[in-house]
């Protein structure tokens, strides 16, 4: 038993995690928020809420007529805007995840 050296075979490295691309969407959506200016709070567009929702059930036709982008995202998009205040956080949220969404689908490929 005189000086007996044991190599051990080096354990196998770990694949690369790949990145998760909601995550990177998401820090480049930060990155832009730092150039988003400020606007108003107010409800100055009251007037406009039924021209709003027409146009938004206008292209919400049109894009269950297509399936096209551009469709969806002016649907939801003129959705957003003819919401009442209580109503357009969420109005928003689907736009966001709508784009994003989009987003990812074109990072990709697909």
């Amino acid at each position: 038993m005189a000086d007996e050296t044991i190599e051990k075979a080096p354990a196998p490295k770990k694949p690369a995690r790949k990145p998760d691309p909601i995550a990177q969407l998401l820090n480049e959506v930060r990155a832009e928020l730092k150039q988003v200016g400020e606007w108003a709070t107010t409800d100055a567009y009251a007037f406009r809420r039924r021209q709003h929702d027409s146009r938004a059930a206008a292209w919400g036709k049109e894009y269950a007529k297509t399936g096209a982008l551009d469709a969806m995202l002016l649907s939801l998009t003129f959705e957003a805007l003819a919401c009442y205040p209580q109503e357009q956080r969420y109005s928003l949220v689907q736009l966001a995840a709508a784009v994003l969404a989009a987003a990812e689908k074109l990072g990709t490929g697909k």
